[in-house]
């Protein structure tokens, strides 16, 4: 049995369960508050139609779209990252299915270290 397979298989598990579902957490935060602009974004943009430009002026389109862009690249990064965390997983999952010394060796390691779970939750 090779221990040191058992081994990167439960790091390849840990990035799955734990490093790369932390990370997204991170990128979830960073978009709440984005999110939560959305609310007032009209409203902090509103003046009076005596300066003539529309409800919003010309700022508001361009400050949207950043914020919409930069919403976007957060949200879909987060989706992307826990992505890669299941298919880390899977990853596992096959191994040890199809490979029954990588399956002894990763259950070796496992009884002895324990199941990662994640540093953050969603």
């Amino acid at each position: 049995m090779n221990p040191n397979l058992g081994v990167d298989l439960y790091d390849l598990l840990t990035a799955g369960k734990d490093n790369y579902p932390s990370v997204a957490y991170q990128y979830a935060q960073a978009l709440a508050p984005i999110d939560a602009t959305e609310r007032g974004l009209s409203y902090a943009f509103q003046r009076p139609d005596v300066f003539g430009g529309g409800a919003f002026g010309p700022v508001y389109q361009p400050w949207r779209d950043l914020r919409d862009a930069l919403a976007a690249v957060l949200a879909e990064t987060r989706t992307n990252l826990l992505g890669v965390a299941e298919v880390c997983c899977m990853a596992v999952k096959v191994y040890q299915e199809t490979d029954d010394e990588a399956a002894a060796a990763f259950q070796s390691v496992l009884a002895t270290r324990g199941m990662p779970e994640p540093t953050l939750h969603l």
